[in-house]
């Protein structure tokens, strides 16, 4: 970073330009007024400091994990394996919900990594400032994503197109050729593969996509049950009905801020379930439903009678903080790592 600029910061933060920059070289040293000030000036201005901040040390002591949790169902399987393995590992875990409204927002958050001194970073989920985020990654601690894939970090992440594929075959194989699925939100990476293998699925069966099958923004019980209402009492109703998954959408994502559906991973098979049994006798037999689990322990409800494929949560935690100690301990050369977790087919 020129003087000039420095200069111009220290203006607006009304502090010396050796101030300013032991807070973007050594924020270690200064005090947290002191970074405020530097980080509210820099915000006001506009300026991009990501190219000029003192890169991470390898050498960095500290015990401290920080996880980003963007998940909309807060406290999942996920965070049971992460601090299983991390605590194993003699590090301790801080959350952070992090809802960024702007790209200038960044800079809060790397105000606040930079004042609490972290040996690596785990974040759960999609996040709107994941972009903004991979410009400081020079800066940071080594990040692992978790639950999402992305070319510019390391990442475990499930193959979404084979479990939307696996889990279609299966009821093409039971003698099922009307096949409806339930998506949640059509606009995220995950769902866009769920749904290819699951027309690569119909295809290879040499079935015809039929659009009036894929009901999106499934995402509440009153979704599901809405939806199957819908699908049963069209001209052409389903034998079999898919059910989405919740577990990628993201709390900082707008559209789901009034939907109370986070004190239960399967609103929407459930609803899907209840409107089945009620709209029975319209049916010459009774609608198949499937869905994508997150363990393979029993639910002692209606689910357990249910085939589903299992997206293993506890493993995904497990393994990416195994992945993220290795980054810290310079175990792995390369920075990108991307690893798929399998999921777990439980049909009947």
């Amino acid at each position: 970073m020129k003087k000039t600029t420095l200069s111009v910061i220290a203006k607006q933060a009304n502090l010396s330009i050796a101030s300013v920059s032991r807070v973007l070289k050594k924020p270690h040293l200064t005090s947290v007024t002191t970074q405020s000030k530097v980080y509210r000036a820099i915000e006001e201005l506009k300026i991009d400091i990501s190219c000029n901040l003192k890169p991470h040390s390898h050498f960095n002591k500290s015990n401290r994990i920080l996880v980003l949790d963007n998940q909309f169902t807060p406290y999942t399987l996920i965070n049971y394996g992460l601090e299983q393995a991390l605590r194993q590992a003699g590090f301790t875990v801080f959350y952070f919900r992090f809802p960024c409204q702007s790209k200038t927002d960044i800079h809060h958050l790397i105000q606040f990594i930079n004042q609490n001194t972290f040996a690596g970073i785990l974040v759960i989920n999609d996040a709107p400032y994941l972009s903004e985020l991979e410009q400081f990654k020079k800066a940071l601690p080594p990040i692992v994503l978790i639950n999402h894939f992305s070319r510019n970090f390391s990442c475990v992440y499930f193959d979404h197109l084979m479990i939307g594929y696996q889990i279609t075959q299966y009821l093409l194989e039971n003698a099922h050729q009307k096949i409806a699925i339930l998506m949640n939100d059509n606009n995220k990476i995950c769902s866009t593969l769920f749904l290819q293998g699951y027309q690569q699925a119909l295809l290879r069966a040499n079935i015809e996509f039929n659009p009036h099958y894929l009901v999106e923004h499934c995402i509440s019980y009153e979704h599901g049950r809405a939806a199957v209402k819908k699908l049963i009492n069209s001209n052409n109703p389903p034998s079999a009905v898919i059910c989405g998954d919740n577990s990628s959408l993201s709390y900082p994502e707008k559209n789901y801020h009034n939907l109370q559906c986070h004190l239960s991973d399967y609103h929407v098979v459930l609803g899907a379930l209840h409107q089945a049994h009620e709209s029975q006798a319209q049916l010459v037999r009774p609608l198949t439903i499937t869905y994508v689990g997150h363990a393979s322990a029993r639910q002692y409800n209606e689910l357990d009678k249910l085939s589903r494929i299992n997206k293993p949560l506890y493993k995904m935690g497990q393994d990416s903080a195994n992945l993220l100690c290795q980054h810290i301990d310079n175990a792995i050369k390369n920075v990108k790592s991307y690893h798929i977790i399998e999921a777990e087919p439980r049909f009947y």
